[in-house]
């Protein structure tokens, strides 16, 4: 840190003859602060009237006479820092931009410099040449201070509020948020709808980084949420596609989602239904890490998560019929897999013959030989779902 009056002196005489320019200053004091709230109405977020005029008035005259005493002498120097410690904490909750705060700090330097240009004589010039640095470091000595402060808040309130949101977000996916006040009052603290539709995607490991970024990138970031419980990091919105929730969001994150191997689920029941919504978009997210191709979604996706669930408990259909194929040649099982996966796919004897360059009496042929082999007739729906699970 910089002490004024220790940089090598030029003899008792040009002390003394500094110590009555600066006193020259303190005479003119309320000049300086006419002129410094003048030029600094005229910077961005003070224009705006961010800060009072009498805030203003009352900061210009204190910062302005503290820096002036921190010329005359370093005794006065820790409490130049502590004003400008304290001008940047509260600048930092009234809302003011950095930028703004700033650009009015920096004035302090011409504001004081061409003041004592103004009440020094001609043969001052090489004094004020000798000072003019000292001044410089005096005024961005207390604008660091200034500065420091303002950052340190700006980070403690952000903590602060994102620690508010977390909490808001926690108590809707814990028991609390079976409650409608719970729901109610975190629809009313973030601007969006209760009932309205909402989407929830789901991620692990790796891809948890492009859950994050899509909430940092959509430019609705107020309106996206993120929510980590156990090994799972959860991403959730209201539905652009409904019509209550437009105005809320207007940006769809989904867009962003193609490349993130996700799970993706939707409620019809608004924040009621997120956390139902949310353990089926976890069980997608496995799916999809799995494949690695993207979003998994219920629909897309459905007979690979009934599967796994199935498996899960001990009914593994797949095992079960491929056990009743196991007797068949592999090119059989492989020309029954190839026609009943086709067949499956558009419910049509004529389009798959078409599809598979067969003649469809071959195509009835190979489905009648499935169904004696496994019990299963595909023309039944009930029948032909337990294929489209075991072989997901």
């Amino acid at each position: 840190m910089h002490i004024p009056g220790h940089s090598g002196g030029s003899g008792r005489y040009r002390h003394l003859r500094w110590i009555e320019l600066v006193t020259a200053l303190k005479a003119v004091l309320p000049e300086m602060c006419e002129e410094f709230v003048e030029r600094v109405q005229q910077i961005p977020g003070y224009a705006d009237q961010a800060v009072s005029l009498q805030d203003l008035r009352q900061t210009a005259g204190d910062s302005i006479g503290l820096i002036i005493d921190a010329l005359s002498g370093p005794q006065h120097y820790p409490g130049m820092l502590r004003f400008g410690h304290d001008l940047g904490t509260r600048r930092a909750r009234q809302g003011l931009a950095a930028d703004s705060l700033m650009s009015a700090v920096r004035l302090d330097f011409p504001v004081i410099w061409s003041t004592l240009l103004r009440v020094s004589r001609p043969e001052d010039a090489t004094l004020l040449a000798a000072r003019a640095e000292e001044v410089w470091r005096v005024v961005d000595d207390y604008a660091e201070a200034t500065r420091s402060s303002y950052v340190e808040t700006r980070i403690a309130m952000a903590q602060e509020q994102a620690g508010v949101r977390q909490e808001f977000i926690a108590a809707l996916f814990g028991a609390q948020g079976r409650l409608g006040e719970t729901r109610e009052r975190f629809a009313t603290a973030f601007d969006v709808p209760a009932d309205a539709p909402y989407v929830v995607a789901a991620a692990t490991g790796r891809e948890v980084a492009g859950l994050r970024a899509v909430a940092n990138v959509t430019g609705v970031e107020h309106r996206v949420f993120l929510h980590d419980a156990e090994n799972r990091t959860y991403l959730f919105w209201p539905d652009p596609g409904s019509v209550t929730s437009v105005p809320a969001v207007g940006v769809d994150p989904m867009a962003r989602l193609d490349a993130v191997s996700c799970g993706v689920a939707r409620t019809d029941e608004g924040l009621a239904g997120l956390a139902a919504a949310a353990r089926i978009a976890s069980g997608l997210a496995e799916l999809a890490a799995a494949r690695g191709k993207g979003p998994a979604t219920v629909d897309g996706d459905w007979p690979r998560l009934a599967r796994m669930r199935m498996d899960a408990t001990g009914v593994e259909l797949g095992a079960l019929l491929d056990d009743r194929l196991a007797g068949l040649r592999p090119d059989e099982v492989e020309r029954l897999r190839e026609t009943v996966a086709c067949f499956l796919g558009n419910g049509s004897v004529s389009a798959t013959a078409t599809a598979l360059y067969c003649h469809r009496n071959t195509i009835v042929n190979r489905l009648r030989r499935f169904r004696e082999i496994t019990g299963i007739d595909l023309a039944v729906p009930a029948q032909a779902a337990r294929v489209v699970v075991a072989w997901s």
